[in-house]
């Protein structure tokens, strides 16, 4: 069930514990016309610092893993799962490992998504796949100190202890949570801009310049919703953004900075936290901003993670529905608003989502 209403999220921090995979587990197959192909990068910024230890800190290293339409070719190489990660050795994807992009395709849209702290890239596979199936070049970008990453050479950099929300900070004011995240907000901007620069390099010697960066869509979730916002404000090059229990910055929020499509939607169970949270953005909205309850669903229904391990996690809906409402609600809102292809949200961009709230 989904229903559209106003709604906020906290930002919760997830928890950095270690599964052990005892089942092989299949993810869910994409429905798009095109096979998924992946590729993995790891790109060094000069000009930036990261925290390895209190004491210790190296250039800043970023991660990206990139999907994208291929033509289909029985040579094509099965892609693990999580690359190095012991905790996802026996979940198995549907792309292909370095393939080359489908060669009928034009000019394709760059969709990002940008994780929630403390979780990996990876783990918006189901997501990234079904997207490039159906035409786009997707990135999801790890971000050293806020998410969890894990690089080639087998080092793994937890999320810096300097951004684990305060005991007691999300009873408010939410002021203060507005304070607390401005500079991982910033780190993570900052990593998105550099992230696009490489794409930039990318898309002449490895996608043939199919990428249209002036045509971008940002998926944020939770902490990394707030730095989709701030991206999406800033940056002419994006064109639509949609989160998952995250919001934009407060001055982004209160200033109506972003004037493309947002798509924003949160689980049932937070909604009761967060109405106030989220008038803010939409009393100032400068652009449509579709709101989207998602009935049943936990803070991480939309990442691969309860679907692998789903004793682990005690949302009342099922992880693949799930994933199914959750690849379809994204894939419609950026095929809109990226490829112009007219569908629900077009249709229902008139409805009263401010006053359906206010008057319940």
């Amino acid at each position: 069930m989904i229903k559209s209403t106003l709604t906020i999220i906290l930002l919760f921090a997830l928890s950095f514990q270690s599964y052990c995979q005892l089942d092989t587990v299949h993810l869910l197959s994409p429905t798009g016309n095109y096979t998924v192909g992946t590729s993995v990068y790891e790109w060094t910024d000069e000009s930036r610092e990261m925290k390895i230890r209190p004491e210790f800190t190296q250039k800043r290293v970023i991660i990206s893993q990139f999907w994208y339409p291929v033509d289909s070719d029985s040579n094509l190489i099965n892609a693990p799962y999580g690359s190095l990660s012991k905790d996802y050795q026996k979940t198995l994807t549907n792309s292909f490992l370095r393939a080359s992009i489908a060669q009928e395709i034009d000019k394709v849209p760059l969709v990002l998504i940008v994780p929630g702290r403390g979780t990996e890239r990876f783990l918006y596979t189901t997501i990234a796949e079904e997207l490039a199936s159906q035409g786009f070049v997707v990135a999801s970008v790890d971000m050293p100190e806020i998410g969890y990453v894990l690089y080639q050479d087998g080092f793994t950099l937890y999320p810096s202890d300097d951004f684990k929300t305060p005991s007691g900070m999300m009873a408010g004011p939410y002021e203060r949570v507005d304070a607390f995240f401005e500079k991982p907000t910033e780190m993570g901007y900052q990593d998105l801009l550099f992230v696009i620069n490489k794409i930039t390099e990318l898309n002449t010697y490895v996608f043939d310049s199919k990428i249209t960066l002036r045509n971008i869509g940002v998926f944020g979730h939770s902490l990394g919703g707030r730095i989709a916002g701030e991206l999406t404000a800033k940056s002419e090059k994006v064109k639509a953004l949609a989160t998952m229990e995250g919001i934009p910055p407060r001055d982004v929020r209160y200033e109506g900075k972003i004037v493309v499509p947002s798509l924003m939607m949160c689980g049932s169970g937070t909604l009761k936290y967060a109405v106030d949270n989220y008038n803010s953005f939409i009393d100032n909205r400068n652009s449509i901003i579709y709101m989207t309850e998602l009935v049943d669903f936990g803070h991480n229904s939309m990442t691969d993670n309860p679907y692998i391990y789903p004793k682990n996690f005690g949302y009342e809906i099922d992880p693949k529905k799930a994933l199914e409402i959750s690849r379809t609600l994204l894939t419609d809102f950026f095929k809109e608003y990226l490829l112009g292809e007219t569908g629900f949200y077009e249709k229902n961009k008139d409805m009263e989502f401010v006053k359906m709230v206010k008057n319940q």
